[in-house]
């Protein structure tokens, strides 16, 4: 257990929170192309992080508000239209 470092802590911890598609995208990762914490990172990365077109969208929707005339249903049908852009 002394080998142990922190990286591989850190690799091992971060796979065992994997669930869902995310797991299975980890899963078919080619043998051998995480060897490393950075790798893993950067793989991880490429795959989910959003690009930057993607940013705007982002802070749309997390200052999205409910108009105080607005009924539920005409919200969600613009928050909808907003996610589906």
């Amino acid at each position: 257990i002394l080998d142990v470092t922190h990286e591989d802590v850190s690799v091992h911890l971060f796979l065992e929170t994997l669930q869902g598609p995310v797991a299975e995208w980890f899963q078919h990762l080619p043998a051998g192309s995480i060897t490393s914490w950075a790798t893993l990172r950067d793989a991880f990365e490429d795959r989910y992080k959003p690009s930057e077109d993607a940013f705007p969208l982002l802070s749309w929707i997390t200052h999205l508000k409910k108009e105080a005339n607005e009924t539920m249903r005409d919200f969600v049908a613009r928050f909808n239209a907003l996610i589906n852009r």
